[in-house]
């Protein structure tokens, strides 16, 4: 009798820790929080981790660093979307608009009303989001504060990314 309490207590705790592990694994978000200047190059460390997805939504794109790291991901067969702000100061996502859809890239423009978001969609498994634009300041000069996020959270931006996908519009040549 003694012997199958000690069993049962066993699996009950074994149980329990395999369930914690688990949540922790699988289901709980998991944040890491990424600041500029001191940690612009994460974001090109996330763009370059990318296996097999990335969904950018971001309201300012002129860095060529992240250009780079954005055509590396596309030269080694990640799926790439990029949606941009139609009309940020100084229409200044045009040229790099241009630059990704002369490598192949899918990018559009929003659609909707003014776009202010910044976040990035990693094989639908983790998102950067805070207030990096891509940007040489803001990676480089400014004070940014962003984080990167894994579980079940990341839904609902895929959701969001879909959902603001659908309204853009790709400009006429």
């Amino acid at each position: 009798m003694r012997e199958r309490i000690i069993f049962f207590g066993s699996g009950l705790l074994v149980g329990l820790i395999l369930f914690l592990v688990l949540n922790q694994l699988f289901l709980a978000p998991v944040i890491i929080p990424v600041f500029s200047p001191e940690d612009g190059n994460e974001i090109i460390e996330f763009i370059d981790g990318a296996e097999e997805s990335l969904d950018i939504e971001v309201y300012l794109f002129t860095s060529y660093d992240v250009h780079d790291a954005v055509v590396r991901a596309h030269d080694r067969g990640v799926k790439i979307r990029i949606l941009l702000e139609a009309e940020p100061m100084n229409n200044a996502n045009d040229e790099m608009y241009i630059r990704l859809a002369g490598e192949g890239i899918s990018v559009k423009y929003y659609g909707g009303k003014r776009m202010h978001s910044k976040f990035i969609i990693r094989d639908g498994k983790e998102v950067l989001v805070g207030s990096h634009n891509f940007s040489y300041s803001a990676l480089n000069k400014n004070r940014e504060a962003s984080v990167i996020i894994s579980g079940s959270a990341v839904k609902e931006f895929i959701d969001v990314f879909e959902e603001d996908w659908l309204w853009a519009t790709i400009p006429s040549p």
